[in-house]
């Protein structure tokens, strides 16, 4: 009978794609290791902006999942896991089956928070990528004299959706674009950030609404807190993250916003044999933003943490480093650098942005 143990990863994204790096570097012959993922290839969300905008063609931005298994000799199991028993360690998928595990780990993303809307409103989240993308393209192939699209939300990801449909679409001034935040555009940014976004807002023609809450999104129109109206057609939803379904149904400790509450090492909170990285976890006394720079960091510390549940030793910690680099894009080839409270932009900070995610994805290859 095998002394190997299981060990599961569920979800491809950024903190899993490292961990398979790693593995196929410095295997664990002890341990039988399957990924599950619905598909044999994931985004880079770093890349995404510069796909919607024309920058990228969609294969340059995605990871492909199957090969990177092969390399590191992990099963890659292409289904969606829907339920989990921390209990009697298992995890089943959508066709019904079970699997067994002595160690899971998680890292499935988020989704985009949602807004109430009526019926027959058509919003889309910017989170999951793929269903971003298809309504891109669906609506891009319809002709229309009177397409407005709103995106909801004042962050980053609000940001370079709005600006790379307007270079998108540079062509056709039929296609309204305008942004709706809540709060300011970028909030907590230095001021040249917010000052150099906004200028880039106007220059492309996306019109920009700060401190304007949105109650309802109803089919042609978005309904103000104030009791005004805007004409949207389109809604993206750009709202910051939430819990993907699956993470809500697992029975183990939360952090407030619904994360799986883990350590300073990744491990959950209430179960020993449990881990998660990325948008799907959070650590209740080191909060950090749900980002895609971050879920990369803390690929090697979970590699490690994940060798050390199967072997046995005391875990590291993920050190946390709040002053990292952020690279905005602005829809054509300019990009606003922001480190510890300043802030720069020009067509070199795309550049720079360009060769750091190509460096990234090249060691997938």
């Amino acid at each position: 009978m095998s002394d190997k143990k299981t060990l599961l990863l569920v979800g491809g994204g950024h903190a899993h794609v490292e961990v398979l790096r790693l593995l196929a570097e410095k295997p664990l012959g002890d341990a039988d290791i399957a990924l599950f993922d619905p598909s044999p290839s994931v985004w880079y969300s770093g890349m995404v902006p510069g796909v919607i905008a024309g920058h990228y063609q969609p294969a340059e931005a995605k990871v492909n999942l199957w090969a990177l298994c092969q390399r590191a000799r992990v099963r890659f199991i292409e289904a969606a896991i829907t339920n989990v028993d921390p209990a009697l360690q298992r995890v089943y998928t959508a066709a019904g089956d079970r699997h067994f595990y002595d160690v899971v780990s998680f890292d499935v993303g988020s989704v985009s928070r949602s807004v109430p809307a009526s019926p027959g409103a058509y919003t889309v989240p910017v989170k999951p990528i793929d269903a971003l993308l298809t309504a891109i393209n669906e609506r891009e192939a319809i002709r229309s004299s009177s397409l407005a699209i709103q995106i909801i939300g004042g962050g980053a990801a609000a940001l370079e959706v709005a600006l790379g449909l307007a270079h998108r679409w540079r062509g056709a001034p039929e296609k309204k674009i305008g942004i709706v935040s809540g709060g300011v555009l970028l909030q907590g940014m230095p001021r040249a950030a917010r000052k150099a976004a906004l200028a880039a807002c106007a220059a492309a023609r996306v019109t920009v609404r700060e401190s304007t809450p949105v109650q309802l999104i109803e089919p042609t129109r978005l309904v103000l807190s104030s009791g005004e109206f805007i004409p949207s057609q389109v809604t993206l939803l750009a709202t910051g993250p939430a819990p993907a379904p699956l993470i809500a149904e697992i029975e183990v400790t939360k952090t407030d916003d619904g994360s799986i509450a883990v350590n300073s090492g990744l491990q959950s909170r209430s179960h020993k044999n449990l881990f998660a990285a990325g948008d799907c976890a959070g650590n209740p006394k080191a909060s950090y933003p749900k980002s895609g720079v971050f879920a990369v960091r803390q690929g090697p510390v979970l590699y490690e943490n994940l060798r050390r549940a199967i072997r046995g030793g005391d875990l590291q910690s993920y050190d946390h480093k709040a002053a990292a680099l952020a690279l905005i894009s602005l829809g054509e080839q300019r990009a606003i650098a922001v480190r510890n409270g300043f802030a720069l932009t020009g067509a070199w900070a795309w550049r720079w942005k360009d060769r750091i995610d190509r460096a990234w994805m090249a060691k997938y290859e």
